[in-house]
């Protein structure tokens, strides 16, 4: 769940989509639980290629194209975050009062 090991097999964090009056909820599930969730949010996360996730539903859901869209939606935003593999290296600067202490 929280550990490196192996590739990612589920989403980074409890994200939300919204369609029309469709939300769907995606949330991170411990490794092997698999996707709990109806059929459309089980394909669309398949082919994303998460294998453990729980999914948790609002709203009018049988309008399906609505509730396919609020899913990818949600979806799509997992790549808002950024892990820190990520992030580009910070150089520190010593404040002015550090760097002159000597003429001070």
């Amino acid at each position: 769940w929280g550990s490196t090991l192996g590739k990612p097999h589920t989403i980074p964090g409890k994200i939300s989509g919204k369609c029309g009056s469709s939300c769907v909820r995606l949330i991170p599930a411990p490794r092997g639980s698999g996707i709990v969730g109806a059929p459309i949010t089980k394909k669309l996360l398949t082919m994303a290629g998460v294998s453990d996730c729980y999914s948790n539903a609002i709203g009018q859901t049988a309008t399906q194209g609505n509730f396919a869209r609020a899913c990818f939606q949600a979806i799509s935003r997992t790549y808002t975050y950024l892990t820190p593999d990520m992030w580009t290296p910070t150089v520190f600067v010593k404040p002015p009062a550090q760097e002159h202490t000597d003429f001070l």
